[in-house]
């Protein structure tokens, strides 16, 4: 893909939504409804959240969901990404913030939340059968009656009927179904995937049955959502529906992606896949699977794209520069500081041995810089030195309720109304803080730094969801001290050819994918009344 085209992908990040939200942050106590925010999940030993955000006076801090900053929300200390504000010193993600592995759990559906068969009241989740679950399993997640998000097909665990932490392995503790041939939790009423109490799925359309109370009895039964994980196609079969000639989920009708379409997991859905290689893999390699690999495991060794080498396959180890040796091996996995060229971990704060998260060193002294925070600087600012991303970061996807109804969406959405900037939108979710707490803690998860990527998390790969993440997170902390005239020069060259962030770019063409499938509502349009108020209706309406 041209550098033109890369820019205009990066763009669509780090458009300048301003929402002036004031006075919208209360001390701790004052008010606020116990839901805790964590804007991004860390890996091993990595830190949470995503950064401090602006100081200044105006401006959005932080970045909506990756979106360059230029101050705290509504003055220094005083807003979202102020020194006292979400991303900043004090606040929520920041390095005294909420912290820890867990973060906001997430129940949505690629159907969408409100759109699940009706349950009647219901607690927990209804899944596709129209049944009310208790919304705790990996598999069917959720809470106030939404749809049943499996939550372990994009790498977590399910936590109070969030999507949190990471899946625990199948087994009668955390599933009422039953546990596939990959060790995921499966309802146990499809035809695909038949069993109880955290057994073994069993097959009942290989053997020409299908599923009743767990067990394969009886025919098949008309293929549909609630006998079908997969999607059926033309014969009424139930299928997988994750080939590019048969995609789909939900035992709806399934697509055959046109070229050069392939379909996407998870989702199931017909997209514009990036394709692994040097470009979309930068500083890894590619699997079996074409996904992306940070290319420094013995298991899955390279650079530049290349297919991932197994260099125990030949009793080798792989080096830090991502090739199959004889010597040590040194990487994310085993050095929380920095490989040099011997394969040697080193701590990683030395102006020659500069680093963390098991990367090559650099050596500072030899481009006049001095290793600060495991990073070569100069003491600039525009751009500001990016140490990394921890191995494992990604965002977690929304926590979904049925909480607000259309008329506080719409209010919301009237009162935000513009590019950014607009004070109404402040008072109006204070005012929806002291009337709806619950509406109010919904919405409010789209007002932060991590809003984009917690929009588009449901959709993404755990690999996907890392690489946005830490894009992002190494965009932001790049360059959201820049003055408002070279914030933009700034983010032109992170991602190019040699640029700081690009080992990352691989998110920005899996969120693509996304936007071109089910995930088309993340997408913004310049208004930002608009964006919270299609957003807020998919994760939070129904109230």
């Amino acid at each position: 893909m041209a550098r033109s085209a890369v820019v205009t992908l990066q763009r669509l990040f780090t458009l300048g939504i301003a929402v002036s939200l004031g006075a919208l942050l209360l001390p701790a106590g004052c008010g606020r409804s116990p839901l805790e925010f964590d804007e991004t999940e860390p890996g091993p030993d990595g830190a949470a959240g995503t950064g401090a955000g602006g100081t200044g006076t105006g401006g959005f801090g932080g970045g909506f969901g990756g979106l360059p900053a230029g101050g705290g929300f509504g003055g220094t200390g005083g807003g979202i990404g102020g020194t006292s504000g979400f991303g900043g010193t004090s606040g929520f993600g920041g390095t005294a913030g909420s912290g820890g592995t867990s973060g906001f759990g997430g129940t949505s559906g690629f159907g969408g939340f409100g759109g699940s068969p009706g349950c009647g009241p219901c607690a927990g989740c209804c899944d596709a059968a129209g049944v009310c679950r208790k919304g705790d399993e990996t598999n069917a997640c959720g809470t106030t009656g939404v749809a049943c998000f499996d939550c372990g097909q994009v790498g977590f665990g399910c936590v109070g009927g969030k999507c949190e932490g990471p899946p625990p392995k199948c087994g009668p503790a955390n599933c009422s179904g039953c546990c596939d041939a990959k060790g995921a939790c499966r309802n146990g009423a499809e035809s695909d995937a038949c069993g109880k109490s955290g057994g073994v799925c069993d097959d009942c359309l290989a053997k020409g049955q299908g599923c009743s109370a767990g067990v394969c009895q009886g025919a098949p039964p008309i293929c549909g959502p609630g006998n079908c994980g997969g999607c059926c196609d033309a014969n009424g079969k139930c299928v997988t529906g994750v080939t590019d000639s048969a995609c789909g989920a939900g035992g709806k009708k399934c697509e055959a992606c046109a070229s050069p379409k392939k379909c996407s997991v998870p989702g199931n859905y017909c997209a514009y896949l990036p394709t692994c290689g040097a470009l979309t893999c930068p500083s890894g390699c590619c699997d079996a699977q074409g996904q992306c690999k940070d290319g420094n495991s013995n298991t899955e060794c390279g650079v530049n794209g290349t297919k991932c080498g197994d260099c125990t396959a030949s009793g080798k180890n792989c080096a830090p520069q991502g090739f199959c040796y004889s010597g040590p091996h040194c990487g994310s996995d085993n050095c929380a500081g920095c490989c040099d060229g011997t394969g040697q971990c080193r701590p990683g704060g030395a102006n020659q041995f500069c680093g963390q998260y098991g990367t090559l060193c650099d050596n500072c002294g030899a481009k006049g810089q001095t290793c600060t925070g495991n990073v070569c600087s100069s003491g600039g600012v525009c751009p500001a030195p990016y140490a990394g991303c921890a191995p494992g970061t990604v965002t977690p996807p929304p926590a979904s309720y049925k909480a607000c109804s259309a008329p506080q969406l719409g209010t919301i959405a009237a009162a935000c109304k513009g590019e950014g900037g607009n004070p109404a939108c402040g008072d109006a979710f204070q005012k929806l803080l002291s009337s709806d707490p619950g509406c109010y803690d919904c919405l409010i998860q789209f007002a932060t730094e991590a809003a984009y990527a917690r929009c588009l998390a449901p959709f993404l790969t755990p690999t996907c969801n890392n690489s946005l993440t830490c894009a992002l997170q190494c965009s932001n902390t790049s360059c959201n001290q820049c003055p408002a005239s070279q914030e933009e020069q700034c983010r032109d060259g992170l991602f190019a050819q040699g640029g700081v962030c690009r080992p990352y770019i691989n998110g920005y063409y899996c969120a693509q994918a996304a936007l071109s499938g089910p995930a088309a509502f993340c997408e913004f349009g310049g208004d930002v009344g608009q964006w919270i108020g299609k957003v807020g209706a998919y994760y939070c309406g129904g109230g």
